[in-house]
Protein backbone atom coordinates (compact mmCIF):
# COMPACT_ATOMS: atom_id res chain seq x y z
CA UNK A 1 0.00 0.00 0.00
CA UNK A 2 2.78 2.37 0.87
CA UNK A 3 4.60 1.85 -2.31
CA UNK A 4 1.34 2.15 -4.49
CA UNK A 5 0.54 5.73 -2.42
CA UNK A 6 4.64 6.81 -3.56
CA UNK A 7 3.59 6.27 -6.75
CA UNK A 8 0.58 7.94 -6.70
CA UNK A 9 1.87 10.96 -5.24
CA UNK A 10 5.14 10.98 -8.16
CA UNK A 11 2.44 10.46 -11.18
CA UNK A 12 0.33 13.45 -8.83
CA UNK A 13 3.88 15.51 -8.26
CA UNK A 14 4.61 15.35 -12.40
CA UNK A 15 1.35 17.41 -13.28
CA UNK A 16 1.89 19.72 -10.71
CA UNK A 17 1.62 23.01 -13.30
CA UNK A 18 5.11 25.25 -12.64
CA UNK A 19 5.30 28.81 -12.06
CA UNK A 20 6.68 29.43 -15.85
CA UNK A 21 4.15 31.71 -17.61
CA UNK A 22 5.11 31.59 -21.61
CA UNK A 23 4.95 35.38 -22.07
CA UNK A 24 6.85 36.33 -18.84
CA UNK A 25 9.45 33.08 -18.14
CA UNK A 26 9.60 31.53 -14.83
CA UNK A 27 9.34 32.99 -11.14
CA UNK A 28 13.14 32.79 -11.33
CA UNK A 29 14.99 36.20 -12.24
CA UNK A 30 17.88 34.17 -14.26
CA UNK A 31 15.67 32.00 -16.01
CA UNK A 32 16.09 32.23 -19.71
CA UNK A 33 13.16 32.63 -21.18
CA UNK A 34 12.19 35.24 -17.83
CA UNK A 35 15.54 37.32 -19.23
CA UNK A 36 14.21 36.52 -23.24
CA UNK A 37 11.30 38.48 -22.01
CA UNK A 38 12.60 41.14 -20.07
CA UNK A 39 14.54 41.78 -22.93
CA UNK A 40 11.84 41.84 -25.70
CA UNK A 41 9.97 44.33 -22.82
CA UNK A 42 13.47 46.68 -22.64
CA UNK A 43 13.34 46.43 -26.41
CA UNK A 44 9.37 47.65 -26.46
CA UNK A 45 10.03 50.03 -23.64
CA UNK A 46 12.71 51.83 -25.69
CA UNK A 47 10.94 51.92 -29.20
CA UNK A 48 8.07 53.86 -27.02
CA UNK A 49 10.60 56.36 -25.53
CA UNK A 50 11.87 57.04 -29.34
CA UNK A 51 8.14 57.69 -29.96
CA UNK A 52 7.69 59.68 -27.47
CA UNK A 53 10.83 61.75 -28.29
CA UNK A 54 9.76 62.10 -31.89
CA UNK A 55 6.48 63.10 -30.85
CA UNK A 56 8.15 65.58 -27.90
CA UNK A 57 10.35 67.02 -31.10
CA UNK A 58 7.62 67.92 -33.82
CA UNK A 59 5.68 69.30 -30.51
CA UNK A 60 8.86 71.73 -30.28
CA UNK A 61 9.51 72.56 -33.86
CA UNK A 62 11.98 71.99 -36.97
CA UNK A 63 15.06 72.12 -34.97
CA UNK A 64 17.83 69.92 -36.07
CA UNK A 65 18.42 67.47 -33.38
CA UNK A 66 21.72 65.55 -32.97
CA UNK A 67 21.84 62.90 -30.66
CA UNK A 68 24.44 61.65 -27.66
CA UNK A 69 25.72 57.91 -27.63
CA UNK A 70 22.22 56.39 -28.00
CA UNK A 71 20.55 54.61 -26.51
CA UNK A 72 22.53 53.80 -23.48
CA UNK A 73 21.28 51.03 -20.79
CA UNK A 74 21.50 51.63 -17.10
CA UNK A 75 20.36 50.09 -13.90
CA UNK A 76 17.56 51.37 -12.26
CA UNK A 77 14.72 50.83 -9.72
CA UNK A 78 11.18 50.15 -10.34
CA UNK A 79 8.19 51.96 -8.31
CA UNK A 80 7.98 48.61 -6.25
CA UNK A 81 12.08 48.85 -5.29
CA UNK A 82 13.27 45.62 -7.44
CA UNK A 83 16.40 46.25 -9.44
CA UNK A 84 16.30 46.49 -13.16
CA UNK A 85 17.43 47.83 -16.29
CA UNK A 86 16.19 50.88 -18.66
CA UNK A 87 17.26 52.49 -21.44
CA UNK A 88 18.15 56.78 -22.18
CA UNK A 89 17.79 58.36 -24.86
CA UNK A 90 19.83 62.21 -25.47
CA UNK A 91 19.04 64.24 -28.21
CA UNK A 92 20.22 68.05 -28.28
CA UNK A 93 20.08 70.79 -30.33
CA UNK A 94 22.10 74.22 -30.64
CA UNK A 95 19.19 76.12 -32.62
CA UNK A 96 17.66 78.58 -30.21
CA UNK A 97 13.77 78.47 -29.08
CA UNK A 98 11.12 81.13 -27.85
CA UNK A 99 12.07 79.06 -24.13
CA UNK A 100 8.55 79.65 -22.54
CA UNK A 101 6.75 78.90 -25.97
CA UNK A 102 8.60 75.45 -26.23
CA UNK A 103 8.12 74.47 -22.63
CA UNK A 104 4.91 75.45 -22.03
CA UNK A 105 4.57 73.38 -25.53
CA UNK A 106 6.40 70.72 -24.51
CA UNK A 107 4.58 70.82 -20.90
CA UNK A 108 0.61 70.39 -22.72
CA UNK A 109 1.94 67.35 -24.68
CA UNK A 110 3.44 65.64 -21.46
CA UNK A 111 0.70 66.07 -19.39
CA UNK A 112 -1.73 64.85 -22.16
CA UNK A 113 0.22 61.53 -22.05
CA UNK A 114 -0.40 60.94 -18.40
CA UNK A 115 2.92 62.81 -17.14
CA UNK A 116 3.19 64.95 -14.22
CA UNK A 117 5.64 67.85 -15.04
CA UNK A 118 7.17 70.27 -13.14
CA UNK A 119 9.21 73.14 -14.27
CA UNK A 120 12.43 74.46 -12.60
CA UNK A 121 14.41 77.84 -12.88
CA UNK A 122 17.74 79.01 -11.14
CA UNK A 123 18.12 82.88 -10.32
CA UNK A 124 22.28 81.84 -10.03
CA UNK A 125 21.76 80.09 -13.79
CA UNK A 126 19.13 82.71 -16.22
CA UNK A 127 18.10 81.90 -19.82
CA UNK A 128 17.81 78.36 -18.46
CA UNK A 129 13.97 76.42 -18.10
CA UNK A 130 14.07 73.21 -17.51
CA UNK A 131 10.51 70.91 -17.11
CA UNK A 132 10.46 67.19 -15.61
CA UNK A 133 8.50 64.93 -16.02
CA UNK A 134 7.69 61.31 -14.31
CA UNK A 135 4.35 58.59 -15.19
CA UNK A 136 3.88 55.94 -12.95
CA UNK A 137 6.00 53.18 -14.24
CA UNK A 138 8.81 55.25 -14.26
CA UNK A 139 9.02 56.99 -17.38
CA UNK A 140 11.77 59.79 -16.22
CA UNK A 141 11.31 62.65 -19.05
CA UNK A 142 12.95 66.13 -18.98
CA UNK A 143 13.57 69.10 -21.56
CA UNK A 144 16.01 71.73 -21.07
CA UNK A 145 15.57 75.16 -22.77
CA UNK A 146 18.25 78.19 -22.76
CA UNK A 147 19.95 80.58 -24.88
CA UNK A 148 22.30 78.31 -26.48
CA UNK A 149 20.09 75.75 -27.82
CA UNK A 150 18.07 72.71 -26.15
CA UNK A 151 17.99 69.06 -24.99
CA UNK A 152 15.54 65.99 -24.24
CA UNK A 153 16.70 63.29 -21.85
CA UNK A 154 14.11 60.62 -21.65
CA UNK A 155 14.47 57.18 -19.87
CA UNK A 156 12.50 53.95 -20.18
CA UNK A 157 10.43 52.34 -17.89
CA UNK A 158 12.54 50.71 -15.59
CA UNK A 159 11.96 46.62 -16.55
CA UNK A 160 12.94 44.40 -13.51
CA UNK A 161 15.42 41.76 -13.69
CA UNK A 162 18.93 40.89 -13.03
CA UNK A 163 21.06 43.27 -14.89
CA UNK A 164 23.92 41.17 -15.40
CA UNK A 165 21.56 38.07 -17.31
CA UNK A 166 19.90 40.85 -19.31
CA UNK A 167 23.09 42.50 -20.38
CA UNK A 168 24.20 38.80 -21.47
CA UNK A 169 21.42 37.93 -23.46
CA UNK A 170 21.38 41.95 -25.37
CA UNK A 171 25.39 42.07 -25.82
CA UNK A 172 26.59 38.68 -26.30
CA UNK A 173 29.69 40.16 -27.60
CA UNK A 174 30.76 41.83 -24.78
CA UNK A 175 29.22 40.32 -21.89
CA UNK A 176 29.46 36.58 -22.93
CA UNK A 177 27.10 34.28 -24.86
CA UNK A 178 23.67 34.10 -22.42
CA UNK A 179 23.17 30.89 -20.31
CA UNK A 180 20.91 29.49 -23.07
CA UNK A 181 21.51 31.46 -26.38
CA UNK A 182 18.57 32.36 -28.35
CA UNK A 183 18.37 30.08 -31.79
CA UNK A 184 18.17 33.88 -33.52
CA UNK A 185 20.75 36.41 -33.15
CA UNK A 186 19.35 39.34 -30.77
CA UNK A 187 18.74 42.99 -32.33
CA UNK A 188 19.92 45.71 -30.69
Amino acid sequence: MTIALFCAAVALSACTPTMENPMTGSANPSDPATVKAQVEQLKQALRDVQALQTETQRVIGAQKWAPFENPVNGGCRTNDGKEGVNYRVIMDTTETLDLDDSVKSVKSFWESKGFTTRTETNPQDPGVIRLYADKNGGHLLSFSANLKGSSLDMDTVCIAGDQTAIYKELYPEIYGAPSNPSPSPTAK
